[in-house]
């Protein structure tokens, strides 16, 4: 009897100290592609994408749980500059690569840099755009349009509290689907180098038929 006590008190001090030297479990990483979870998402881009920018929401609404509501601002910078005062900006603003450094270097997009790495065809974004969004090494911002009018970049406001939402939509933007079913559909240029050569691409002057 003494020795099946014995062997009763061992285990559950085995059973103790295995839980107490247990480390913490790992908290599970985001899917890449984010949260289609039935948000409903805040879009600011300037008006001169008004085709661009309508197309991308339209097609993401038709397909996703979350939705996407579009506001097309003509004096996108000083309604982000107004916003970014109040705490009140949007959960996503796509606006021109050449005001893209300067909201990024104020701290207003969120810091993407982690789940920009896990994308699979992260070497392949446009560079210039990726690069406007960039500070201390840490990527802010993503290519969202690029054509004639010159090239938009995209990002998670810091306002935003809809984060795994919101890169959903922009992992999307940036998926082959709507590079070349709706942007290169569109006659617009898309931001993945790997998507270059599509159905939809003008055959270049000197190529064989």
């Amino acid at each position: 009897m003494a020795v099946r006590r014995m062997l009763a008190v061992l285990v559950v001090a085995a059973v103790v100290l295995a839980g107490c030297t247990a480390g913490p479990k790992p908290t599970p990483s985001p899917p890449v592609d984010g949260a289609d979870s039935g948000g409903r998402l805040a879009l600011w881009t300037r008006s001169q994408l008004e085709v661009q920018a309508t197309l991308l929401v339209d097609a993401y609404n038709a397909t996703h749980t979350n939705q996407v509501e579009l506001t097309l601002v003509p004096d996108l910078p000083a309604r982000v500059d107004a916003a970014a005062g109040t705490g009140a900006l949007p959960d996503l603003v796509a606006g021109p690569v050449g005001d893209v450094p300067g909201w990024t270097g104020r701290g207003l997009y969120q810091d993407l840099d982690g789940r920009i790495a896990r994308l699979p065809f992260a070497g392949q974004l446009d560079e210039p755009s990726v690069r406007a969004g960039t500070k201390d090494g840490a990527r802010h911002a993503l290519p969202f349009v690029l054509n004639r009018l010159g090239a938009d970049g995209i990002g998670i406001t810091r306002d935003s509290r809809k984060a795994d939402q919101a890169w959903n939509f922009i992992a999307w933007v940036l998926s082959e689907e709507a590079q070349i079913q709706v942007l290169a559909r569109n006659g617009d240029a898309v931001a993945r180098a790997d998507l270059h050569a599509n159905e939809f691409a003008t055959p270049q002057k000197g190529a064989s038929s």
